[in-house]
């Protein structure tokens, strides 16, 4: 069903975006000796470039950035990425759209994780996986600590607003127009028959049940939250990487699609997958998916959407939506081949938005 999905590299995520820039810094420092920033008018300066508190207001312009870190030394100016010297750290500024969206902070010294930590008052500890990660809703940012033998860095990076059209169907919430995908480019709000373009891109979007960074790949069970609903929670992923008004749907709020939409089975663009036409004439599309375990695809012609419910008693399976060209449904029974997937397995993200938290 997916001989056209193409294997090639993706535009480069999120969280590989802090790492990339981190090893650009690392790989500068080891060239280059750098210098401190001018101290003049140190006594009027508002302590915004010291490590705790780097410049994080998003949607900044390149100009702007390099205007609030005129007096600091450069260490790389390119089309979507400025690098600094800031009193002994070393700071980048990545842009997408030409608008802030990532700042990576690597300290000169070693520095003690209790010291480091002082700078997430307010912020949420979202789990602690191959590094901390943490999320500030106020200021849509998530913010990663990443340890290397005891020398860590830091970076902050906005999650998404607007990356998804809010469809208003005539039900109880308002559903995203594409999958929750962990690309946070410019394409997140690519048309639905698009997104499977990118086989990289679209494996990236299928995510373990309750992993709020979405990008863990582990096959234990009990690396996955123990939880009889994720919905609104820490361990949404769409709620973390989308912003506060988005979530991951409910067992009810996906049956109550199935039951009062219209269900079309057809082909864009040479990819599959169903027409949801709601009761007040509106539609999203839900396309094919597969489901991933590990770092292995498989089943690609069906569907697999997680709700954020999860079974009740001590079964290790959430509900998720199955389909294919002949059946549809939520396992409650045996519909699609997998029809009960383990919270490990990666399955694909529609999220929803209450209809009371849209604001016009």
């Amino acid at each position: 069903m997916h001989s056209g999905i193409r294997l090639y590299n993706n535009r480069i995520k999120i969280m590989n975006d802090m790492k990339n820039i981190t090893l650009l810094i690392l790989s500068l420092m080891a060239l280059a000796c750098f210098s401190s920033c001018n101290d003049e008018g140190e006594e009027n300066a508002i302590p915004q470039y010291s490590f705790f508190k780097p410049y994080l207001e998003w949607g900044s312009s390149k100009t702007q950035i390099a205007s609030k870190m005129a007096d600091c030394v450069v260490l790389l100016d390119t089309d979507n990425t400025l690098c600094y010297q800031s009193e002994g750290e070393t700071i980048a500024y990545a842009f997408k759209n030409g608008k802030l969206n990532t700042v990576v902070v690597i300290p000169e010294r070693a520095l003690p994780l209790d010291e480091i930590l002082l700078a997430f008052n307010g912020y949420t500890l979202l789990g602690e996986y191959d590094n901390m990660v943490y999320l500030n809703e106020q200021s849509n940012t998530i913010a990663e600590i990443e340890d290397s033998n005891g020398f860590y860095t830091i970076s902050w990076s906005q999650y998404g607003l607007d990356m998804a059209n809010a469809v208003d169907l005539g039900l109880s919430v308002k559903w995203a127009d594409v999958n929750l995908d962990m690309g946070y480019d410019d394409y997140a709000a690519l048309t639905p028959e698009n997104i499977q373009d990118d086989m990289t891109r679209y494996f990236n979007g299928l995510i373990g049940w309750g992993d709020p960074t979405g990008i863990k790949k582990s096959e234990i069970g009990s690396d996955y939250p123990k939880a009889s609903s994720i919905s609104g929670t820490i361990y949404d992923v769409a709620k973390v990487k989308w912003g506060g008004k988005w979530r991951v749907a409910t067992q009810n709020e996906f049956q109550e699609l199935i039951s009062a939409c219209i269900w079309t089975w057809e082909e864009r663009n040479g990819y599959y997958g169903y027409k949801v036409i709601g009761p007040n004439g509106n539609s999203i599309f839900l396309p094919t998916t597969g489901y991933r375990i590990g770092f292995s695809w498989y089943s690609s012609d069906k569907g697999y959407y997680w709700t954020g419910t999860m079974r009740p008693g001590t079964s290790p399976y959430p509900y998720v939506l199955n389909f294919d060209k002949e059946n549809k449904g939520l396992n409650t029974s045996s519909v699609s081949g997998l029809a009960y997937p383990f919270k490990h397995f990666g399955c694909a993200i529609r999220p929803v938005q209450d209809l009371s938290l849209i604001h016009i």
